[in-house]
């Protein structure tokens, strides 16, 4: 068995003769943004150890997704290279990567990819790109696809154009499929507004039937947008941001806590046999099986009524729900657990919660059970729930979650629980941490609140 667990065994991963151990060395490098290994994964996007029936190459594929993430510009001509393989998907992979590079030196070659007559071309991610890059002399060429027949082509489409002409009526076009009945172009669209980063699209975000942590990532590109244009924004107080900053400020603090929807919504999806009344359930016999299961329903309201009686019913309300997470493997179970923990802030549960905040996750969307523990650890001592030995406990978890770790909505998190906390200890964990935060959403949210602790 190979374990992979740095950027050195990761690296001498790529020479195993598993096709698999290979793949998820290349994974693993990307996830963890391995500058070192930029030229190892350069070599695996030449690679043809690994090639499916229908000709494709996975290891070449997930080599230049993992580039794309380190963003190491310095790749930037091998990627283009293999625009010219007749991996479709690859050059789905690449465009992706592009996308994040965000380099100028690729414009020539992706003039050239636009005029090729190559089937199953991947349209959706190349518009993207060109959007990306403001290549508007392409707009002949992307015109027609306005009226694709695939929505999400349509919609990228329909961004291309409202970012290069500012007409409202192609950013109407996105709205509307905010709205559709098949929630992956309802989440297609999201990710389409948050490259356009449109202050008009907040409240239709807001309402859409997309998750959370879509909700989340959306409003931050938007706010992101708008404070890059202001850069004295990132260390302004509170009432120096203007109205719709403030705004999605407060949108972004309220995902952030209350982010159990995590990337799951069904309406009103009752599963059979089951009921949303709650009152019926409370005064019901309901067993604790039944109730985790609940936890685990495809029906976000199911989660929430989970949760509601595991924390109200006098069945469970004594419940040791901190070794019921300790010995549970199902992470859906496991988050709505710690939700539930953290709306009693009970000062038992305090080890549950400290451990959830260091949880590993294979990516942002999965950060939820973080985010609430981190939330509910910050309320904790507020209110003055725990013992100072506790206190000191929590208080180094948060030096390290609002510092270490590259999911951003869990820095975020922690600026949020230690403003909560309002010390001197605190204050000093948030200056400590602007001065290291390169992400201007979260380097603003850090600012605003260690403005807030130092004038309390």
């Amino acid at each position: 068995m190979t374990t992979i667990n740095s950027v050195e065994t990761a690296i001498k991963a790529l020479k195993n003769d598993d096709p698999g151990v290979r793949y998820h060395a290349v994974w693993w490098l990307g996830k963890n943004r391995a500058g070192s290994a930029v030229r190892h994964l350069i070599e695996c996007l030449h690679d043809e150890g690994d090639q499916t029936s229908t000709g494709g190459y996975p290891l070449r594929r997930q080599a230049a997704r993992s580039l794309g993430l380190i963003k190491d510009t310095s790749c930037t001509p091998y990627l283009l290279e293999t625009l010219h393989t007749k991996d479709i998907h690859l050059h789905e992979a690449t465009l992706r990567a592009l996308i994040e590079l965000k380099t100028a030196d690729c414009k020539d070659e992706l003039n050239k990819y636009v005029e090729k007559n190559i089937e199953d071309k991947p349209i959706e991610a190349l518009i993207e790109t060109l959007a990306t890059y403001k290549m508007w002399n392409a707009k002949e060429k992307v015109e027609p696809y306005l009226h694709s027949g695939s929505e999400r082509i349509a919609s990228a489409a329909a961004s291309y154009f409202y970012a290069c002409t500012g007409e409202v009526t192609y950013l109407s076009k996105v709205h509307s499929y905010l709205r559709h009945s098949n929630r992956f172009i309802r989440q297609s669209a999201a990710f389409d507004l948050a490259r356009i980063a449109s202050i008009k699209s907040t409240e239709s975000i807001l309402k859409a039937r997309i998750p959370n942590n879509i909700k989340m990532h959306a409003l931050k590109s938007i706010l992101e947008g708008s404070i890059l244009q202001q850069k004295e924004c990132m260390h302004a107080p509170y009432g120096n941001l203007n109205t719709n900053q403030q705004r999605i400020i407060e949108d972004l603090d309220n995902l952030i806590r209350e982010n159990f929807a995590g990337n799951i919504v069904v309406d009103k999806a009752i599963l059979p046999g089951r009921t949303s009344d709650k009152n019926q359930a409370k005064n019901g016999n309901i067993c604790l099986s039944d109730t985790l299961n609940l936890l685990k329903s495809p029906s976000l309201e199911d989660r929430e009524l989970g949760i509601h009686l595991l924390t109200n019913n006098n069945q469970f309300i004594h419940s040791d729900l901190s070794n019921l997470y300790f010995s549970e493997s199902d992470q859906d179970i496991k988050v709505g657990l710690i939700k539930a923990m953290a709306s009693t802030e009970n000062p038992r549960f305090f080890t549950a919660l400290l451990d959830a905040v260091g949880v590993e996750i294979g990516n942002h969307c999965q950060g939820n059970i973080r985010r609430i523990a981190t939330c509910a650890l910050g309320r904790m001592i507020s209110q003055n729930h725990i013992n100072k030995e506790a206190a000191q406990s929590i208080i180094e978890k948060l030096a390290w979650a609002i510092t270490k770790p590259d999911d951003w909505g869990l820095r975020y998190s922690a600026s949020l629980a230690l403003e909560e906390i309002s010390t001197n200890q605190s204050t000093e964990l948030l200056t400590m941490a602007s001065r290291l935060e390169s992400d201007a959403v979260v380097l603003m949210r850090i600012n605003l609140a260690k403005h807030k602790t130092v004038n309390l």
